[in-house]
């Protein structure tokens, strides 16, 4: 079928979408000489909706049928016909606004097929509701939960569109504590299992701010926390490029080590994160891989537990030096030559900045990445924070005290020569 577009009025695009939703109704169907038919009952009411104006009906009969559109549509047909119709939401009443959007959502999320398409959809939807925050909030939700179901472009679509964000929609919203978790879970969830590094961060960074809100009512052994909780520490493992985690001292966090599922998960993540190269081999056991999901291997996570006992030790070390020795039974590797090339992957990930110096057999940090960044790291950097201020002001009041030379002008130089 071939859909032509032309300058018209909103009513005429929504009255012709819904003659092409009627021509899908009548394929495979007898041809008959009766007006009365399905398809063209479906017309005549969709018409009558438009002129009287009643859109919030119309959106409502337009939804059952965008299965249809999305299945015997082409890809550009099916995009202008549910603009259309996404559009067509901005004209129902504010006041029955949020109804119209929620049978839209529905439809747009009940199958999987061409489900980008569907995303950016309800991507629009999102937009096309801008003036309602409570709509806005429940096709978010239903946009997250698509998105985390069915995971590929739609995932990358919805993570693009909402990263950094949620912080401002908790804070614009005015959500309670309750309504603040619902939404970093279902982005959370939506952000699981993505590849690129940003939206890893996001995932930690949404899965954190889930777990610390305090909740009244809320115990930290609830299932939803346990299952934000775990995976965010899958989500770390997993990641070839974070080597970072602030999560473990939270109490959702901490309860899974005494969990049924994931105890073994969480003792995993505490022996990397500790740099224990030793304590993680003997926590790869097939019950903590398992509960990491796939992409974890032990392997893998070996490799991850001697990238941070490296940064620990450098970290530790601040802007001084460690003895490649040291660095070396940190590491559990056969010479000093593996901890080289350990630190040669390290600067290339801009992780660390240092030098080696292998006739002394030390490294000299420059910088380092912290594996996590507690009470202890944030006490170190207050009190460095302080003697910078205490530094800056003895240095301020030291060139307060220093009086400038008396200015010499031409008339004293000359006043000066006449006195001779």
């Amino acid at each position: 079928m071939t859909l032509q577009l032309f300058e018209a009025s909103d009513e005429d695009s929504f009255v012709v979408i819904a003659q092409h939703v009627a021509e899908l109704l009548n394929e495979g169907q007898a041809r008959t000489a009766l007006a009365d038919t399905p398809a063209n009952r479906f017309v005549n009411d969709c018409t009558n909706l438009v002129q009287e104006q009643r859109y919030e009906e119309y959106v409502t009969r337009m939804a059952a049928q965008v299965s249809a559109l999305y299945t015997k549509m082409s890809d550009k047909e099916a995009e202008c016909c549910v603009s259309i119709l996404v559009h067509a939401v901005g004209r129902v009443p504010e006041a029955r606004q949020q109804a119209a959007a929620a049978a839209l959502a529905t439809a747009l999320v009940q199958s999987e097929e061409r489900a980008e398409e569907r995303m950016n959809a309800l991507l629009a939807l999102y937009g096309i509701v801008a003036a309602q925050p409570a709509t806005q909030r429940a096709v978010l939700l239903a946009a997250a939960a698509y998105a985390a179901k069915c995971g590929g472009k739609s995932r990358t679509a919805f993570c693009a569109a909402v990263r950094g964000k949620a912080s401002r929609w908790v804070a614009e919203w005015k959500l309670a504590p309750a309504d603040a978790r619902q939404l970093y879970l279902a982005l959370a969830a939506a952000t699981r299992g993505a590849s690129d590094r940003p939206t890893n961060r996001e995932h930690l960074s949404l899965a954190g701010s889930a777990l610390s809100l305090a909740v009244p009512g809320s115990s930290p052994t609830a299932p939803e926390l346990a299952e934000a909780a775990a995976g965010a520490l899958a989500e770390y493992l997993r990641s070839g490029a974070i080597y970072t985690l602030d999560l473990l001292p939270l109490p959702a966090v901490a309860a899974l080590a005494s969990h049924a599922k994931y105890g073994a998960l969480h003792k995993l993540v505490a022996a990397v994160l500790a740099g224990d190269v030793a304590g993680t081999r003997a926590a790869s056991t097939s019950a903590a891989l398992e509960a990491a999901g796939s992409g974890v291997s032990a392997e893998a996570v070996l490799n991850k537990a001697r990238m941070t006992a490296l940064l620990a030790a450098c970290a530790a070390a601040g802007h001084g030096e460690v003895a490649l020795a040291e660095l070396q039974t940190a590491l559990d590797v056969s010479d000093t030559a593996a901890v080289q090339s350990w630190v040669v992957k390290a600067i290339g990930a801009k992780l660390l900045e240092g030098r080696v110096d292998s006739v002394r057999g030390v490294l000299a940090v420059a910088r380092s990445t912290h594996p996590s960044f507690g009470s202890h790291q944030w006490k170190k950097l207050g009190a460095q924070i302080a003697a910078l201020k205490d530094t800056v002001g003895a240095a301020v009041a030291a060139m307060s005290a220093v009086k400038p030379p008396p200015h010499v002008s031409a008339r004293g130089v000359a006043a000066a020569v006449a006195a001779r």
